[in-house]
């Protein structure tokens, strides 16, 4: 695994074999060798290795056992760089093959039922009945913000991850041992609701008509905003009462909305124009006046909503004395002092 480790970081780093090899000051066939483990770098060499990479040396050193993934939902700029992509899916099967090992030390079983959790859609009109569905099943109405999508799908034995990677990545989902893992990037939140939502289209709709990956993409951004922002509630924010279209609607309103729901301004924007609620020369006219005040792309960051089961799950494996402390601050990907913090809080 030495070598698998020094290539992700490499790769994540985007560097080539011969910008490594200048470096270190080695040739570029040994960089080669190092990750083909043909060769192994010495104690001194090793430490050069993690201080160019910018990781610890137990990041280098780790081993687990790595699921085989299809990446057929793996969500990215379009500008990421192919060195970049590479090294993100090793680092996302290594996050994966952590978590499986972490469930397999707590001896959680963690069937998922993916039968109760599979929703035929005969044509895009079945979104937003799908989407009330869901929410059914996570225990909510179709009027009201869903607080926490992230703990609500933990319970539902969906496993989450947020990994620190740049703004390139949007998420990634798969299937792996009959497991439903969602893999998120660690940017702003509110995005990240959105992308979650997103996601678990993905894994959940059977799409029955024969579409093609922007069509799909297009079905799962209906049911992430119609799970996220239901048509009801939407109308009841806005008190539309018999209307069917709003004449106005203040940049204020749609900051409420967006604090309520969180989910970003453009998200309600377009949800409200979707159902009809706004026209298009309003929606035109709001997100005029969001660039001008420079809110069209910030990310405003309204909540903190992360996934938390692996990390009770690894405080729980110590407690119990089936990891150690070393091991846990392993599972945790972070430095000791980063532990004590998370584990005492501060």
């Amino acid at each position: 695994m030495l070598g698998r480790n020094i290539k992700k970081y490499r790769l994540l780093s985007g560097l080539s074999l011969r910008d490594m090899a200048a470096r270190l000051g080695v040739s570029h066939q040994t960089i080669k060798k190092y990750e083909d483990e043909t060769m192994v770098p010495n104690s001194l060499k090793l430490i050069e290795i993690a201080k160019l990479l910018n990781v610890n040396i137990s990041d280098l050193v780790y081993s687990y056992s790595i699921p085989a993934l299809k990446y057929e939902n793996f969500r990215k700029n379009s500008s990421l760089s192919k060195k970049k992509e590479d090294g993100l899916k090793m680092l996302i099967a290594d996050e994966i093959a952590k978590y499986l090992e972490i469930l397999n030390f707590a001896d959680e079983l963690y069937s998922f039922d993916k039968e109760k959790w599979r929703f035929e859609v005969e044509s895009i009109n079945s979104i937003e009945s799908i989407a009330i569905k869901v929410r059914k099943m996570l225990g909510l109405s179709d009027d009201c913000a869903l607080e926490n999508l992230t703990d609500k799908l933990e319970d539902n034995n969906f496993l989450i991850l947020d990994i620190d990677f740049e703004e390139k990545f949007d998420g990634f989902c798969e299937y792996v041992d009959d497991l439903a893992f969602i893999i998120l990037s660690s940017k702003g939140y509110e995005r990240n609701r959105f992308t979650l939502a997103h996601e678990l289209g993905h894994l959940i709709l059977d799409f029955k008509e024969k579409l093609d990956d922007k069509e799909k993409e297009k079905y799962c951004d209906l049911f992430a905003a119609s799970l996220l922002m239901p048509e009801k509630a939407m109308k009841r924010e806005l008190a539309l009462g018999k209307r069917k279209i709003l004449s106005n609607v203040s940049i204020n309103e749609i900051l409420l909305l967006a604090k309520e729901y969180q989910v970003s301004l453009n998200a309600i924007i377009m949800r409200l124009f979707s159902l009809g609620i706004i026209d298009e020369n309003k929606k035109r006219n709001l997100f005029i006046l969001l660039s001008k005040k420079g809110l069209r792309t910030k990310q405003l960051k309204f909540i903190e909503e992360h996934p938390t089961r692996m990390y009770k799950t690894i405080f729980k494996l110590e407690a119990e004395n089936i990891i150690s402390t070393n091991e846990a601050i392993k599972y945790l990907g972070a430095t000791t002092d980063e532990y004590f913090k998370l584990y005492f809080g501060g």
